[in-house]
């Protein structure tokens, strides 16, 4: 199918809110058409609305990114609608507060689907159109609790395997332009957050607050740029130097 478009395209995930309506702004502001992929479709649609009446163009799917074949139709459909994938941003994460003794084998699954599994999907889907680009760009939302281990064990497992899996990654685009990288915030201003917690964590923070989603969005916008070529494998903790004193436990 030949494309519509040839400007450099970015799949972002999550895109229906948060940090993943935050960084397709973003990186339409910087000149990348944007696919806005969410599970919530009439999400994703608002972005998109958004960005299309700011002067980006931008399309919206409703997708279960931990479906195989929905990822393969994925690629068909952003295809038709804007051309050939350059960027992808996976962002789409769940979190669900439990410990040990509350945590069911599917809810442990499902965690492990939509933060390790789904990101896996789509990098194998757009793998061609990624070495195909001038330049493209794989980059992961991971976590601290990745990098430190957390309260909610299967969060932190799928963090920590989404991070083993940036670095990892990059060897199967060795060779060409493409860069594979990942950010892990630390307690961030988004539907996710703890809301009761949220100033106790600020007080452990050594800048003093907790993250807004641009502090995180601005490292994303690093990573897709050209001037990132060098940095390869790499998860940047972004955190305003907190896991490195404290637990926000």
């Amino acid at each position: 199918m030949t494309a519509r478009h040839t400007a450099p395209v970015a799949v972002v995930t999550g895109a229906g809110g948060g940090l993943g309506a935050i960084t397709a702004a973003l990186l339409g502001e910087l000149g990348l058409k944007v696919a806005c992929v969410d599970i919530d479709e009439v999400a994703a649609k608002r972005t998109a609305t958004e960005l299309n009446d700011s002067g980006v163009t931008s399309t919206a799917y409703g997708v279960d990114v931990t479906s195989e074949s929905a990822a393969g139709a994925l690629v068909d459909a952003v295809h038709a609608d804007l051309g050939q994938v350059s960027h992808l941003v996976n962002i789409a994460g769940i979190l669900r507060r439990t410990h040990l003794a509350d945590t069911t084998a599917d809810s442990w699954r499902q965690v492990l689907d939509v933060n390790v599994t789904a990101p896996f999907l789509l990098t194998q889907a757009f793998a061609g159109d990624l070495r195909a680009a001038e330049y493209g760009r794989v980059i992961n939302c991971a976590s601290f609790a990745g990098t430190r281990g957390y309260e909610y064990p299967a969060y932190a497992a799928s963090k920590a395997a989404l991070i083993n899996l940036t670095s990892s990654l990059m060897f199967d685009f060795w060779g060409t332009a493409v860069t594979v990288n990942a950010v892990a915030p630390g307690a961030m201003d988004t539907p996710m957050l703890d809301r009761p917690a949220a100033q106790r964590m600020a007080a452990k923070t050594p800048t003093g607050r907790i993250l807004d989603p641009d502090d995180v969005a601005a490292v994303i916008a690093f990573f897709a740029g050209r001037s990132s070529r060098g940095v390869n494998g790499t998860t940047t903790v972004i955190d305003g130097g907190a896991s490195l004193l404290f637990s926000y436990k």
